[in-house]
């Protein structure tokens, strides 16, 4: 099917071919990119699943630190759970439907855990259930718990029968589902005090017993009715039709109201169980009868120090001051698009030397990064880039790297755009931007668009790069078949980009956002965006990451296209743009489950394992505390931290490019966070959505669009179909609660305050430095560049002083005023020019509401609030 050289798994050879990014595994394997019709064949639950118990071994706290601790409880039918001898929740559905509850508590971080719950299956004084039919039967019950400790249920835990029955002996006496007088129920003393904290079982208790879900089943599954606050429809234990008040909704059988009590009930407590519980994680337990023991108590104490295993590293890095901003590229204006265009053909054209003395140390060529992916995949150890937990690390690091080279060729461009696969309007496929798929030259090659032509590298030779030590790469990574930067078993020896995909390909908006806003922990979340499963259960059909490679890139015959060809698939441009995106879902992701960064969102520190082709290999790389693909790493340098050669490890990732630390922010993060707490940013579960959805170009947003969102300043949404985004050259934000010395820069070398004349790596950039107000306007008549704020500290190599450059207005006189609009972890804050309406951003932000590119600014009675230009969240028309 599909055939190259592969890294070697531990204690055997290579596996008989490893997929491309987006190619089918062999041997039936979950495909990446999903069928043709972009689904991978996954059931898709229609609940939302919360995950709060890591598959993985996870980093652990400090002993002492309290903790919330949160879980699910599933019993069939009714339960009751106590903490530390505090009741904690009781099942409001004491019979149908068949729910999970959610459940919070606090611990002090010092005592043992004690978890005490009576679990009870319905059965009437004979031990049968439906007795007013004609079909009366023995029940079964069930426990399944998990909690964001780890604790889950299993045989751990202790047992205690207080009711049982038919007992065998009234059985043999004549007990039958038609003589139920027969019939006996035996009752046993509860324990005194075992709910407390300090009870110790004895040897009236027993272990619990493990059961399947075949075995002891699951019972009616709920769904919530969010209008009618209703938790499914609840039936009678007597004679199994529905109970007639409110039509079942929301209501519980009791001896004395037969039709139905009214109960109040909450989405949290009206879980579908199969969507939070998992037998991966978890067992279904119950005393050594799985039908006659009607009500049982468990019991499991865990010591305060039974925790073990690598502790959590202290993130020290700073929050940001101030973040670049990452838009989706057709909001870039025509401009703004070439002069992304033209730094990449730069990187591409220009040495590793020349682009060095000209434009910097963060200089990279483009080829530099195609040979690095290629190294990474194919390492000996294992893919260090992956089908596996360092997947999006690495990624992460990768583009960031990137995106330092790029603006070290233009510090202009501000921040790496990416491409939003769910948008379909305007087409990518075109001569503006990425050319035709598949291509139009006469062997697939991409003839047309921004990147037309694209060289591919012939006479690959590794010992042309060096890693972050100037030391040579040790790889067994020696080109393709023909010489070239391609794939190891790559035959084709055109020069140019090749495509043999589709230009149709687009992945449903609602999914992209079910994986962004998933409750779970961090390979959960990779999986998601993946193969569309987390935790077990499928989640989206299709994969955000691998859908796009296999697609687009295509296949002609046994031939890849070169966005298909895992091994280089950094060679077509789209894979920058395409994996930004990606790194938009983790970026939200880890924004939503930010209680987990603590735990660094539980990212594996042991025995994790590859999925797909790597399935069940372990090996370094992989791991939190290991150096990201250390044949070729990535040093604090290359990414910006600081001058250090040292080589960062996943943890060293998920801690300086957190959404409160890292360099760059998104413009859907910033809109969302603006529009009162993200909600365009959500998604929609069991409910059909809108997939179609179009992005307008910055110069050709509607002038009414625009009033609208002027006319919002507090924060609201007030036209859901208007596209927000950040145009123009001044697309950074500052944050809250930073040190002020906490800078964001385009150059990798922020310390540095001195830089020649040739270099595009001073301190002052446009508009990434917190110290400087140094901010470029995206219009062609933009009047002033100013660097002027005291504490920049820029030389050149003929000024040695601060300087204030200016095209055409130095003399003007400006006066400022201030807004701000702030958000759950992100103050955007802007000065307005009043005079020329200039601002630090508020201008440029607005020309993307603006229905043309023009060199007027905004009166400034419309730039009252920032939030003017931030409201707008694209995605409110598709979710909400």
């Amino acid at each position: 099917m599909y055939a190259v050289i592969v890294a070697q798994p531990p204690g055997g050879g290579p596996p008989d071919g490893g997929p491309p990014d987006g190619a089918a595994p062999p041997d039936g394997g979950p495909p990446n990119g999903g069928a043709p019709d972009g689904s991978t064949g996954t059931t898709i639950t229609e609940e939302e699943p919360h995950i709060v118990v890591n598959s993985h071994k996870q980093c652990t706290l400090p002993a002492g630190t309290p903790q919330t601790i949160t879980g699910h409880i599933y019993c069939d039918n009714y339960f009751e759970f106590w903490f530390n001898g505090e009741l904690v929740a009781k099942d409001p559905m004491t019979f149908t439907p068949h729910n999970a509850v959610q459940v919070s508590f606090e611990w002090d971080g010092v005592s043992d855990k004690e978890f005490a719950i009576m679990c009870m299956d319905y059965a009437s004084t004979s031990g049968y259930e439906y007795t007013e039919t004609t079909s009366a039967q023995i029940g079964d019950g069930v426990l399944m718990a998990e909690f964001s400790d780890g604790t889950v249920t299993g045989s751990a835990w202790s047992t205690f029968v207080v009711t049982h029955g038919p007992t065998a002996a009234s059985e043999t006496a004549g007990c039958s589902a038609s003589n139920l007088d027969a019939c006996v129920v035996t009752t046993a003393t509860e324990p005194t005090g075992w709910t407390g904290a300090g009870f110790e079982v004895d040897g009236a208790w027993a272990t619990a017993t493990e059961y399947t879900a075949d075995e002891a089943g699951w019972g009616r599954t709920p769904s919530w009715d969010t209008t009618a606050s209703c938790c499914g429809t609840s039936t009678s234990p007597m004679t199994q039709a529905t109970l007639s008040l409110n039509g079942g909704c929301s209501v519980i059988y009791t001896a004395e109201n037969p039709d139905g009590e009214a109960v109040a009930v909450q989405k949290s407590e009206c879980l579908d169980p199969q969507s939070v519980l998992s037998e991966s994680r978890s067992k279904m337990i119950w005393s050594s009868d799985l039908k006659k023991d009607n009500k049982v108590l468990f019991r499991l104490k865990v010591a305060a120090d039974a925790s073990s295993g690598i502790e959590c590293p202290v993130c020290s890095a700073a929050t940001r001051t101030t973040q670049r901003v990452r838009r989706e590229m057709r909001t870039l204006t025509t401009a703004e698009w070439s002069k992304v265009t033209s730094a990449m053909w730069i990187m591409k054209t220009t040495s590793q030397a020349d682009g060095v003395a000209t434009y910097g140390a963060s200089y990279r060529t483009y080829n530099y990064f195609v040979a690095k992916h290629a190294v990474a995949m194919l390492d000996l150890r294992g893919d260090q880039a992956h089908f596996g937990p360092m997947f999006m690390t690495w990624h992460t690091a990768f583009i960031l790297e990137f995106e330092n080279a790029l603006l070290s060729v233009d510090p202009e461009i501000l921040a790496m755009p990416y491409w939003d696969t769910t948008l379909t309007e305007p087409s990518v496929f075109t001569d503006q931007y990425f050319g035709s798929a598949p291509g139009t030259g006469p062997n697939g090659e991409v003839i047309d668009g921004a990147f037309n032509d694209w060289p591919i590298e012939s006479n690959f030779n590794l010992a042309d790069y060096t890693n972050a030590a100037g030391e040579a790469i040790s790889s067994p990574y020696t080109g393709s078949t023909t010489g070239m930067l391609r794939g190891a078993d790559a035959t084709r020896t055109e020069t140019t980009v090749l495509r043999f995909g589709t230009s149709t390909y687009a992945y449903d908006p609602n999914d992209f956002w079910k994986c962004a806003n998933l409750d779970a922990f961090w390979y959960d979340w990779y999986e998601c965006v993946e193969q569309g499963t987390a935790g077990g259960v499928g989640v989206v059909s299709g994969s955000l990451h691998s859908g796009p490679h296999a697609q687009i890139g295509g296949k002609s015959g046994d031939d890849s296209g070169d966005f298909e060809d895992v091994t280089a698939s950094p060679n077509d441009p789209i894979f920058f743009f395409h994996h930004a995106d990606v790194d938009r879902n983790a970026y939200w992701w880890m924004h939503v489950n930010a209680d987990k960064r603590a735990s660094a969102y539980g990212y594996p520190t042991e025995e994790a394992s590859g999925i797909g082709p790597y399935a069940g290999m372990t090996y370094y790389g992989q791991h939190l505390m290991d150096r990201m693909g250390d044949a070729w790493g990535f040093s604090a340098q290359d990414l910006g931290f600081s001058d250090s050669t040292d080589l960062q490890t996943n943890a060293d990732i998920l801690c300086k490019v957190s959404p409160t630390t890292a360099v760059y922010t998104y413009d859907t993060v910033v809109a969302c966070l603006a529009d009162g707490g993200a909600g365009g940013c959500q998604t929609t579960w069991g409910d059909e959505v809108a997939t179609t959805t179009t992005t307008t170009a910055a110069a050709t947003t509607s002038t009414a669009a625009t009033d609208t969102a002027i006319a919002t300043t507090s924060g609201s949404t007030t036209g859901a179909a208007t596209t927000a985004s950040t145009t123009g050259a001044t697309a950074t934000v500052s944050t809250t609660g930073a040190a002020a010395e906490a800078t964001t820069q385009s150059s990798s070398t922020a310390e540095t305050t001195t830089q020649s004349s040739s270099t595009a790596e001073t301190t002052t950039q446009s508009s990434s430095t917190a110290e400087t107000t140094t901010k470029s306007s995206s219009t062609a008549e933009t009047t002033t560049k100013s660097s002027s704020t005291a504490e920049t500290t820029t030389k050149s190599s003929s000024t040695a002083e601060t300087t204030t450059k200016s095209s055409s207005t130095a003399e003007t006189t400006t006066v400022t005023s201030a807004a701000s609009v702030t958000t759950d972890f992100l103050t955007v804050s802007v000065s307005v020019d009043t005079e020329t309406g200039d601002s630090d951003g508020a201008s440029d932000f607005l020309a993307a509401l603006d229905s043309s590119t023009t060199t007027t600014a905004p009166e400034a009675s419309t730039l009252t609030s920032f939030a003017a230009s931030l409201v707008v969240c694209p995605l409110l028309v598709v979710l909400h």
